[in-house]
């Protein structure tokens, strides 16, 4: 099977899921023009690797390139879910080491986002952090823009599934979700995000969001966003709908 490449950002580090056979060829070239794209982006990368049957020399080769890379730029290149064949691989070769290597995509998101021996961790910044958790990649670029321009650190992600593993590793002060995306894993998202970061916030945005005038949309936000994180409204854990 050719090298099938899936990616996703979770915030600000980029999950590519890697599916195949990581062989000399195509496959190669596709993954250094991707992952190496992201590097330039994203700066910390995450590859899924549970999904991958085969990797050959050059396959490791480029692993190693697309490390390097990533490093010289101030971020990683992470693996997660490494295939047995391929531990035991990096294991005969004394590879293992100059790798971060992680059971679960959540270690590694985490490890971003906190610091690890080769990342130097996202919480540098000091602006309240907001999760935006919306289905529209368009509609979280919206949100990410306009709530950065406004002083915050706005995090994106438009699968819901994603949104716990960003919560444990921001810790962020308020989360914003489109009004139909409802429940995660068989519970309401609210409770869900609670048990991560109990009272979190949630402000919720109905349908017609999307459709406002963008400066409207951008006004009614931030008047939200304020008065969800004033002292007053903190305390007693208040949200309104946009």
């Amino acid at each position: 099977m050719q090298l099938h490449l899936e990616s996703r950002p979770v915030g600000e580090v980029l999950v590519v899921q890697c599916i195949g056979r990581m062989v000399a060829g195509n496959e190669i070239f596709t993954l250094h023009s991707l992952v190496g794209d992201a590097i330039e982006k994203y700066g910390d990368v995450v590859l899924q690797l549970d999904r991958l049957d085969y990797v050959d020399s050059s396959g490791l080769g480029a692993l190693i390139r697309l490390m390097q890379a990533a490093r010289v730029k101030g971020g990683d290149l992470k693996l997660s879910g490494v295939p047995s064949r391929l531990q035991k691989m990096l294991d005969l070769t004394h590879l293992s080491s100059q790798f971060e290597i992680y059971e679960s995509i959540e270690e590694a998101i985490t490890a971003a986002y906190l610091g690890s021996r080769y990342s130097r961790g996202k919480t540098g910044d000091t602006r309240p952090r907001i999760l935006c958790l919306y289905a529209s990649l368009d509609m979280c670029t919206f949100l990410r823009e306009i709530l950065c321009a406004a002083g915050f650190n706005a995090l994106t992600t438009t699968a819901v599934e994603d949104a716990p593993i960003l919560l444990k590793a921001t810790k962020a002060q308020l989360v914003i979700v489109s009004s139909r995306i409802q429940m995660l894993r068989g519970k309401p998202i609210r409770t869900v995000l609670q048990e991560i970061v109990p009272g979190i916030r949630l402000l919720p945005l109905d349908d017609q969001f999307a459709a406002l005038d963008p400066g409207e949309a951008a006004e009614k936000l931030l008047t939200a966003v304020n008065s969800v994180l004033s002292p007053a409204q903190a305390s007693s854990g208040l949200q309104e709908k946009v």
